[in-house]
Order: structure tokens, then C-alpha cells, then sequence
């Protein structure tokens, strides 16, 4: 129950904050006209909705709590651990690396979104496509507020999916009835615990929002290195952040870099530029399609343009199947 409710949910959850993702992605780049990350930054000023839900996603997607992905991960990790406390349990061996590979592929979800979100909507604007960035109109908005707005009610009130979930889980259940899967996790204590979270971040947002009104502000350049003249190119972007975990599956992916370093006492020009290629795209994907359609266009010679022809095709399929059957 715990198991198979909390993959259904995962189901449903992915629909809902994957599909919040995709549409603040789409309203970034329909704002600032390029998909390159690291000439991104400082859109949370601009766009300060869209910032807003996109963090809203990218924490339900990491399976942080108080939204939805932390609710149908938790029922995961707790039938992966109550199948692991029946020694004798053929799932047994499943649960043992199924419960280690969640968590690394959560570990690896919340640095890549803290990534994304660092490099696109804090610091300073990288290049005029960030410097143009705009927010995005209400028809927009709108579908991407609702997206989140589920997230956060499943998050809080996880108590009202539960009927759903336990009639699906025990349709597809070779076992039986099982317990009410209500009694099987902490569903209230969620809600106490996801309301208690974000009472304490609006109340600490309140706190912050009033001393910075009550306060003197003062804007200055961060540490430069010693550079005289820092751009907001020298600022850390995608790859920066990255680096370590590129480094670490360099094998895999197959990064390239290009880099002109500083010469001299007092050098003019310098450059550095990292690539990690699509690896599986270039040498897996895009090959195995193309060699697809290059096989199947031979078959375009039986698509002749006339219905009669293909009344003929459909003819022909049905004596063979006869014949064969």
C-alpha cells in the first residue's frame, strides 16, 4: 500500500510541478529570447512572479518538504523500509538499492535545481538577452499559479488524496485489502509540520522585509580577486556551480573547455568557456534516429496517395491475419 500509493502519487506529482517547471522555463525564454543558462541572472528582479513559482517547482521536484514531492517520496521511502525490516521478502534485495539510488537521485535533483535558479534569477544580469527580461503576462501567470497552487495544497493537506490513492493502490494490489494507508503514515503530523514551515518562513520574511525598511542599505561590489574592473560575467554561472559533479562523471560526460589565461603584469584579455556535450543525445538518440529513418524511408514507396491502394493494403492485412490465425 505504502509502496504502490506513494508511486501514484509521485505520478501525479510529476505531472503537477514538472509541468510548473516547463511553463516558468517557457516564460524565461519567451522573456529574454535564449535558452543559455550562463547568460542569465538577475531575473528574479524582473520577473519576480515567475522567480517565485519556478522555486515553488523546483522544491516540490527535490522532494523538499512543505510540498508535494517530499509527501509521495516520504510514502516511498517508508514501504522501501518496511519491505527491507522482512528479511524474508523476495522484494527484499529491491528495496536495499532502490532506498539508496531515492536519495541520490534527490541529492543530485536539489543541486542541479539550485543551479538552475542561482544562475537565472539571482546576482546581476549577465548579458542584454537578461538585462531585457520582462515578466510574463497574466495568461501565463495564471495556469502556472494553479500548477503551484496544487503542489502547495497536497503538500499541506496530503489527508485528502489519501481516499484516492488507497482505492487505486488496492485495485492493483494482488494482496487484498490492507490497512487504511491513513493509519500507515503520518499524514497529519505532515500537515502540522508543513503549516509549522511556512509560518516560520513568512515570519521570517516579515522580520527581514522590516528591519531592511527600518535600516540603511548599502550596495557595494562583492570580493573581485583583485580585478579592477569586474563584470557581471565574472559572477559564478551554471557550470561554476556544477563543476565538481562534472568533474566527478567526466567519464560519462565528456566535458570540453577552452580557456585563454591572463598573460603578463598587466594582461588585456582572458577567457575561459566550458561544454559539456549532449552525450547521449549526440552519440545515442540522435544517431539511433536517424539511422531509424534512413531504413524506414524505403517504405514510403507503399504510400501512393490513393484510397483505393490502402483499402487494398487494409484487404490484404485481413486475409493474413485469417490466414495466420
Amino acid at each position: 500500500m505504502l509502496g504502490l500509493g506513494g508511486a501514484l502519487l509521485h505520478v501525479w506529482n510529476h505531472a503537477l510541478f514538472k509541468s510548473l517547471l516547463f511553463l516558468s522555463a517557457g516564460s524565461v525564454i519567451h522573456a529574454v529570447g535564449t535558452r543559455e543558462i550562463d547568460l542569465l541572472g538577475g531575473l528574479a528582479k524582473t520577473m519576480p512572479r515567475t522567480a517565485v513559482l519556478f522555486l515553488i517547482g523546483a522544491v516540490a521536484i527535490c522532494g523538499l518538504p512543505p510540498l508535494n514531492g517530499f509527501v509521495s517520496e516520504l510514502l516511498i521511502y517508508l514501504g522501501l523500509f518496511k519491505t527491507l525490516g522482512l528479511k524474508g521478502s523476495p522484494g527484499w534485495p529491491i528495496a536495499a538499492f532502490a532506498a539508496p539510488a531515492l536519495a541520490l537521485m534527490g541529492v543530485l535533483a536539489a543541486a542541479c535545481f539550485a543551479k538552475v535558479f542561482g544562475a537565472v534569477f539571482l546576482g546581476a544580469a549577465r548579458s542584454e538577452h537578461a538585462q531585457q527580461g520582462h515578466e510574463a503576462p497574466v495568461m501565463m501567470i495564471g495556469p502556472m499559479g494553479i500548477l503551484a497552487t496544487c503542489c502547495a495544497a497536497i503538500g499541506l493537506l496530503p489527508v485528502l488524496v489519501a481516499p484516492s490513492l488507497e482505492e487505486a493502490a488496492e485495485a492493483w494490489s494482488v494482496a487484498g485489502p490492507e490497512q487504511p494507508l491513513r493509519s500507515m503514515a503520518p499524514l497529519g503530523w505532515i500537515s502540522v509540520a508543513a503549516a509549522t514551515l511556512i509560518a516560520l518562513a513568512v515570519a521570517i520574511g516579515v522580520f527581514l522585509r522590516q528591519r531592511l525598511r527600518s535600516g540603511e542599505v548599502a550596495s557595494t561590489l562583492t570580493w573581485d580577486c583583485g580585478f579592477a574592473a569586474p563584470s557581471p560575467r565574472m559572477q559564478y554561472t551554471s557550470s561554476s556551480f556544477a563543476q565538481m559533479l562534472v568533474d566527478l562523471f567526466a567519464w560519462a560526460l565528456l566535458p570540453r573547455r577552452h580557456e585563454h589565461r591572463p598573460q603578463g603584469l598587466f594582461p588585456q584579455e582572458a577567457d575561459f568557456h566550458t561544454h559539456v556535450p549532449e552525450t547521449v543525445l549526440d552519440c545515442g538518440i540522435g544517431p539511433s534516429f536517424a539511422w531509424a529513418a534512413r531504413f524506414f524511408i524505403r517504405f514510403r514507396v507503399l504510400q501512393r496517395g490513393s484510397l483505393q491502394v490502402y483499402l487494398l493494403y487494409i484487404f490484404a492485412t485481413l486475409i493474413f491475419l485469417l490466414v495466420w490465425s
